[in-house]
């Protein structure tokens, strides 16, 4: 058994994030240099010493936690990724069958590689000499990954056909209606499935041999999508605002035929005002992000317990300065060329931290080791280069 002290009095411990940005500096030059010097073999031990640095500069109760992964279990996973997909872009040029055999393939896969991705990563993290673990019923998560979401999007694909439908028999109006149904079905969909895939990976999880629980409501991400597509509205407004000269007078040119010079002397006058509306878009997409990245994070982490209700978590991310950090850090990231990236991932690592608290007697709290392994690094290997994010 594996004891953690004995200290009888509820606290909340603060995590801390030790990690500079100088320092980080060094290591990541170091990384990029010998990682295009070996032609991406270092990469894999680049991954191992980012994760080692990040998690063992992460304190909780006066001790930090580690990473395990060896680089040659990555670089071996890397190397496999590397050959499918040559030989899927083989496929593709020679034998488009096969190729689409592959990609089937890949999606009756991929709940099982998400999976062997969590585990992996569980395995591989520990505090106080204790590592966590991951045990999720394969048929769960294809219901989860595969079977739910194929059956929902099709019942909207359903209605997109109906309301064509519609309008082909004359019921034009209704046809709006249908369509103006979709909207919500939409969002309420994916609400729903983030809800089931947070749960799939919280009440899966372990430390040691002692369980995470937490009750994830579907009713409360569906607010949150709903929340992150009403914060287009005031973005749809300046865009109305700055393109509706623009709109009808495209829309009466198209009408009266109008030819080609015509059209492109408009759209060149109107230059500065598209562009504009680009940046509109880009701003309301990572505010929705921003809000969606909050709203998880806090309603997970402030569900979810340990050993039976005796740990409890809080998240108090708060949207503005969340919002905040990703704009300085993109500007800092952009007028650097690049080259202060790790200032802006020390920081952006230090508000995740440092806005997280665990509640409870974490000195008491008794757990057994477990001896589990992850030997493949496959699929962590294969959500990395497709950038499927899974992550939690």
């Amino acid at each position: 058994m594996n004891s953690l002290s004995t200290n009888t009095t509820p606290q909340r411990h603060k995590l801390k994030f030790h990690g500079s940005g100088e320092t980080w500096l060094g290591i990541w030059l170091v990384n990029i240099l010998l990682t295009v010097v070996t032609f991406g073999i270092y990469s894999a031990w680049a991954k191992v010493r980012t994760r080692r640095y990040f998690y063992g500069n992460t304190e909780l109760a006066g001790d930090r936690f580690d990473y395990h992964a060896k680089p040659m279990q990555l670089l071996l996973g890397r190397v496999l990724v590397i050959i499918g997909l040559m030989v899927f872009y083989f496929a593709v040029g020679t034998a488009p069958t096969l190729a689409t055999l592959l990609v089937l393939a890949f999606v009756a896969l991929l709940p099982w590689i998400i999976v062997r991705n969590w585990r992996f990563e569980a395995i591989m993290s520990s505090y106080r000499g204790v590592r966590f673990n991951y045990h999720c019923h394969v048929g769960r998560a294809y219901m989860t990954f595969l079977v739910w979401p194929l059956l929902a999007y099709l019942a909207l694909a359903m209605v997109i056909g109906m309301s064509y439908g519609i309008i082909a028999s004359g019921f034009q109006m209704m046809a709006v209606v249908v369509a103006a149904l979709l909207i919500p079905g939409f969002i309420a969909v994916n609400g729903v499935l983030s809800a089931v895939q947070h749960d799939l990976y919280v009440n899966n999880l372990f430390f040691g041999d002692s369980a995470f629980s937490g009750k994830m409501k579907k009713a409360a991400f569906v607010k949150f999508a709903m929340v992150a597509v009403l914060l287009a509205l005031p973005f749809l407004v300046l865009i109305v605002m700055a393109l509706g000269s623009f709109i009808y007078d495209m829309a009466l040119m198209s009408q009266f035929g109008a030819d080609g010079e015509a059209i492109g002397s408009v759209v060149l006058a109107n230059t500065s005002k598209i562009i504009l509306v680009y940046f509109l878009l880009l701003v309301w997409g990572m505010m929705a992000r921003a809000w969606l990245t909050v709203a998880h994070r806090n309603y997970m982490f402030n569900h979810t317990r340990l050993d039976q209700g005796k740990i409890a978590f809080h998240s108090t991310m708060k949207l503005l300065p969340y919002v905040w950090l990703l704009f300085v850090n993109a500007l800092i990231v952009c007028f650097s060329l690049g080259l202060a990236t790790p200032f802006a991932q020390v920081r952006h690592a230090r508000y995740l931290v440092n806005t997280l608290e665990v509640e409870g007697d974490i000195d008491t709290l008794t757990v057994q080791a477990h001896t589990d392994t992850a030997q493949s690094a496959v699929a962590e290997e294969l959500v990395q280069a497709l950038d499927l994010n899974v992550g939690i």
